[in-house]
């Protein structure tokens, strides 16, 4: 199994539980939680690989993926009331979601010959996309909309791991960097509240 694949597959695991938390807050039943689940976790690659031309999809031609999805579900049912209790535990495997999501996305693009700028925005995308199907679905404002620093952290993490990868550092190296990056922005980023400018007429 490639290494970018791996880290995928971590990515989609982490959407899979954080999917089925969200759910669960809003009260959906099973077949809801496991549908929101899906959506977060894949929604944003297929989104990305529609995009790029990367056919057949991910999920589609691997089951593992939807193997992952399923494993994050059932962790968060079996565990999901140790789990709410965990002050932020949502926020954390969310981020550490998105990171790797990021890292992998960007990966699979450059594999798929687009160039580093490109790589970086569809590697973004594929996060928000994800993000934004989830949290409509469930009725909540969409996290890219919220003062979390979502994008902003994807792309600065995203855009150090291309960094790492430009000056050819280990390829584990330079995921972990980026990964921890994303978390540290979001974390630091809720701590002192920073937010992007305001725009207004």
């Amino acid at each position: 199994m490639q290494y970018s694949t791996i880290i995928h597959l971590v990515g989609v695991f982490f959407f899979g539980i954080s999917g089925t938390m969200i759910g669960a807050r809003s009260r959906l039943d099973l077949f809801g939680v496991t549908f929101v689940a899906c959506v977060g976790a894949l929604g944003g690659g297929t989104v990305r690989d529609l995009l790029i031309g990367h056919y057949p999809l991910a999920w589609v031609e691997d089951p593992r993926y939807i193997i992952a999805v399923l494993a994050g579900v059932v962790v968060a049912l079996l565990f999901r009331h140790r789990l709410s209790a965990i002050r932020n535990f949502i926020f954390v495997i969310d981020s550490l979601g998105i990171g790797f999501f990021t890292v992998s996305g960007i990966r699979l693009c450059l594999d798929n010959g687009l160039n580093p700028l490109l790589a970086l925005l569809f590697g973004v995308l594929s996060v928000v996309i994800g993000g934004l199907l989830r949290d409509v679905i469930c009725n909540e404002v969409p996290i890219i909309l919220r003062k979390e620093l979502v994008a902003t952290a994807a792309l600065a993490g995203g855009a150090l791991f291309l960094l790492l990868e430009y000056i050819h550092l280990p390829l584990p190296v330079g995921t972990m960097v980026g990964i921890l990056a994303v978390l540290l922005i979001r974390v630091l980023g809720v701590k002192y509240k920073w937010q992007l400018p305001v725009v207004s007429l």
